[in-house]
C-alpha cells in the first residue's frame, strides 16, 4: 500500500490527533495512531484515551484500503521534523516506510488487536450549530476550569439547557467563568471533558457542525472530523450561588491599561503569591504590591462609581480573564471578601466571577 499527501495538512491533522492520547498509559495501545487509508484518495488518523476518540480525514491519493497502527509519538516527531511539500507513505508487511524528499524512515506497525475501535454510537438527538459559535465560548472558558483533575466533575465544562439559551460554564473553585450562546434547546444538561471541547474546536471546521447526544456519550462532527466524548457522571455545583448581584463599588477601564499596569506590579508581586492590591478611590485606581524585595504602586485614571474600598486580586487571574475578552472591563465589587465580578463590554453574555484573596 502507497499513499501521498500534502505534508502541511497531514502535519496539522496528527496534531490535533495527538492531543487526546495520554502521555502515560497502562495500555500500550492508548499511545498509537490507527492509519486507514480508503481508496482512492482517503486517509484517516484514529485515536482513543477510552474517555474520547478522535477520527480526522485528510485527501490523499492511495492505492489500496488498509489499517495500520503506529506509534503516535514516533510519527508525529517525525512529521513535525519535515519541511518538504509532500509525504509518501508505503506499508510492506509489518514496517511503514514515510518518505519526504531525500529522507527515508523506517518504523514498526503495531499488533492491531490491542487497539481499542470504536464502539457503535447511536444518537438520541442532534443539534446544529455555527461553529464560530462554538469555538468562541470554548475559547472563554476553557482557561478556567480545574486542572488538578481532584474532582472530575470540575475538569470539564458544564453545558447547561436553558431552554431558549445553553451556558458554559467553567470553574476551579477559585472562579467561575459563564458564557451564554443562543442555540437550540440541546434537551437536558451534560459535563463533558474540556480537552474534548477543546481538541474538536481547535480544528479548521466547516461553517456549521452537528452534535449528536447518546446516554453517555456526545458526539461532535464536521467534515473532516469526529469526535466522540464520554459524558462526565456528577453534579456541577450550584454555580449561581457565587455570582454576586448586589455591589458597592465599580469600576470601568480599557483592558490593555489594566494589563499593562498588572505587567508593571508583577516583578513586586510574584514574591508573594501575586497578590495585587487593587484600592478604589474616586476616579481613579491603584495598583499596588508590597513584598521582601520591595514596593509598588501604579496609579491609573479611570471611571469609579460606588464606594472607595481596597481588595485584593491575584495577578495570575486577572491576566487570565484579560486574555480572553477585549475592549472595556467592567469590575464589580462586593466587598473586601466577597466574589467579584467582571465583564467586558464587548461581550455581554460572558461574565467572570473571582474571590478576593485574604488582605496582607
Amino acid at each position: 500500500m502507497q499513499f501521498v499527501c500534502n505534508r502541511k495538512e497531514l502535519e496539522k491533522k496528527v496534531q490535533i490527533v495527538t492531543r487526546i492520547i495520554p502521555s502515560r498509559s497502562t495500555k500500550d495501545s492508548l499511545s498509537s495512531i490507527l492509519i486507514r487509508t480508503e481508496m482512492p484518495d482517503k486517509l484517516y488518523l484514529y485515536a482513543t484515551n477510552i474517555e474520547m476518540n478522535i477520527e480526522t480525514m485528510i485527501t490523499c491519493k492511495t492505492d489500496e484500503s488498509q489499517s495500520f497502527l503506529v506509534s503516535a509519538r514516533l510519527f508525529k516527531d517525525i512529521i513535525d521534523s519535515l519541511t518538504s511539500e509532500s509525504i509518501i507513505g508505503i506499508l510492506e508487511d509489518k514496517t511503514f516506510t514515510i518518505k519526504a524528499g531525500e529522507t527515508e524512515y523506517h518504523i514498526p506497525t503495531q499488533n492491531l488487536l490491542d487497539f481499542p475501535l470504536p464502539e457503535e454510537f447511536l444518537p438520541e438527538r442532534e443539534i446544529f450549530m455555527k461553529s464560530e459559535i462554538l469555538k468562541s465560548a470554548i475559547r472563554k472558558v476553557s482557561p478556567f476550569v480545574d486542572k488538578s483533575n481532584i474532582r472530575p466533575v470540575l475538569s470539564g465544562i458544564f453545558i447547561e439547557s436553558r431552554g431558549d439559551e445553553v451556558r458554559l460554564v467553567a470553574t476551579d473553585a477559585n472562579r467561575l467563568a459563564v458564557k451564554k450562546i443562543h442555540i437550540e434547546d440541546i434537551g437536558s444538561s451534560v459535563i463533558l471533558p474540556a480537552l474534548s471541547l477543546e481538541t474538536f474546536t481547535s480544528a479548521d471546521l466547516d461553517e456549521d457542525i452537528v452534535i449528536d447526544f447518546s446516554n453517555s456519550k456526545v458526539r461532535l462532527r464536521s467534515r473532516d472530523i469526529t469526535l466522540v466524548t464520554s459524558i462526565i457522571d456528577g453534579n456541577f455545583p450550584q454555580y449561581e450561588r457565587v455570582i454576586p448581584s448586589e455591589f458597592v463599588s465599580t469600576i470601568r477601564l480599557d483592558k490593555e491599561m489594566l494589563r499593562e499596569s498588572i505587567r508593571r506590579i508583577l516583578p513586586i508581586s510574584k514574591e508573594e503569591d501575586y497578590a495585587v492590591k487593587f484600592s478604589i478611590k474616586k476616579e481613579k485606581l491603584i495598583l499596588s504590591s508590597r513584598s521582601p524585595i520591595g514596593i509598588v504602586f501604579d496609579e491609573l485614571s479611570v471611571e469609579t462609581e460606588g464606594d472607595e474600598i481596597d481588595v485584593f486580586f491575584s495577578a495570575n487571574y486577572i491576566t487570565e480573564f484579560l486574555s480572553v475578552g477585549e475592549g472595556i472591563v467592567t469590575i464589580r465589587i462586593s466587598g473586601e471578601k466577597d466574589p467579584a465580578l467582571f465583564t467586558f463590554d464587548s461581550d455581554p453574555d460572558f461574565i467572570y466571577v473571582t474571590m478576593p484573596m485574604e488582605a496582607e
